[in-house]
């Protein structure tokens, strides 16, 4: 029977405990995708108990940031901040893996010429103008996704995750809602993982069989038309079979739909309303592990009381990840690693983290007074 605190091995990535700090969005990075000191220090103290470190939404491209303080890997001269990072998680002991990403139509508008790319033109807010990309355009973006992702290894991460939930662009191509497209990346749940596909087949060129590939998956879009669970687990065994060594597994809890200006947008939310309780999403993931055969993350308010050691140790899912939980309390794998539940600080699911980052300020915590707050100073 596997625990918490035992280790894991994921294509030659070795964890010393289940416990995963997911990508979690800071705005901490400086203006031009740079690491700054505030994202060192955040990651530093997170670092000193989990197994593994995922770190944010990195941009492949400038025009595909989610925030203004995203991080980069679009060009070499940003090698040199995150392998300092990459260094600094190692450091505290746990496994560093980057999470790759391109915001499509979900982006911040700091223009580009693939600012607002999406599949099929549909829009995520008033200020961005999606457009419907071009076969040339999709192919050029494989490229941009394989390069980065390069970039990521030359930094000395151990490994890296392709973003491809939550309504950004490989997640846009994923899910029937977005793409409506009548080519070979559009039509029923295979041909709309087409991009996915090769987004991973480039990546697995450029950085060889012994690399660690994760790959971040809705379970399911809870919103009318979005992904189904059937459709997510057909992707997750194409996926398998493509070579990911690890999925982690992610959903959209709810989507509304908002109107600006005359202009129809959706707005989906990537964290648990508070009413869901602790482990919501530790059976979508289980689903998924057993349908591609290869190891999984589970999120979704694990970070108190017993149901993440219970979800290891009933062998549902390989790793638990605690995100919000590890906002408001750097120290919270540790103590639950001890056996020290108690003393979590507990996150108040006041969602001051999410208001913050929507706001384009950096992600600040009602419960943690004591956040690095995003100085900007570049390492």
């Amino acid at each position: 029977m596997a625990t918490l605190g035992d280790s894991l091995t994921i294509n030659g990535m070795r964890l010393r405990n289940r416990i995963v700090l997911p990508p979690l969005t800071t705005n901490y990075g400086g203006p031009e995708g740079e690491v700054t000191e505030a994202i060192l220090r955040f990651y530093r103290e997170r670092a000193r108990h989990v197994g593994l470190v995922i770190v944010e939404a990195t941009a492949v491209r400038p025009d595909g940031r989610i925030v203004p303080g995203s991080l980069g890997l679009w060009e070499d001269g940003q090698i040199e901040g995150m392998s300092r990072l990459a260094a600094s998680i190692r450091g505290a002991g746990a496994a560093s893996v980057v999470q790759i990403s391109h915001a499509g139509a979900r982006c911040l508008p700091a223009g580009g010429e693939m600012q607002g790319a999406s599949p099929s033109g549909f829009a995520f807010g008033p200020d961005i103008t999606p457009i419907t990309m071009s076969l040339a355009q999709i192919s050029a973006m494989v490229s941009e996704f394989a390069v980065a992702a390069a970039r990521a290894a030359d930094a000395g991460f151990d490994g890296m995750e392709i973003h491809g939930a939550h309504f950004y662009l490989i997640s846009q191509f994923l899910s029937p809602l977005t793409n409506k497209r009548d080519d070979r990346y559009g039509g029923e749940a295979e041909g709309r993982a087409t991009f996915a596909v090769e987004v991973v087949r480039a990546v697995r060129e450029r950085v060889g069989k012994g690399y660690p590939i994760l790959f971040r998956i809705n379970a399911v879009e809870r919103v009318e038309g979005g992904q189904s669970v059937e459709d997510a687990l057909g992707v997750s065994r194409i996926l398998a079979g493509e070579g990911v060594d690890a999925l982690d597994v992610s959903l959209v809890p709810m989507a509304s739909w908002r109107e600006v200006d005359g202009k129809r947008f959706l707005a989906p939310q990537s964290a648990f309303s508070e009413d869901e309780p602790a482990g919501a999403g530790v059976p979508l993931a289980a689903g998924i592990r057993e349908a591609a055969g290869i190891p999984v993350i589970a999120v979704g308010k694990l970070g108190q009381g017993p149901v993440a050691a219970r979800s290891i140790e009933n062998s549902q899912v390989d790793m638990i990840a605690i995100g919000r939980q590890m906002i408001a309390d750097p120290d919270c794998a540790g103590k639950i690693l001890g056996g020290k539940n108690h003393e979590v600080v507990p996150c108040e699911e006041c969602m001051t983290c999410f208001a913050t980052i929507r706001a384009g300020k950096p992600m600040a915590c009602k419960v943690n007074r004591d956040l690095p707050g995003g100085s900007g100073s570049s390492s």
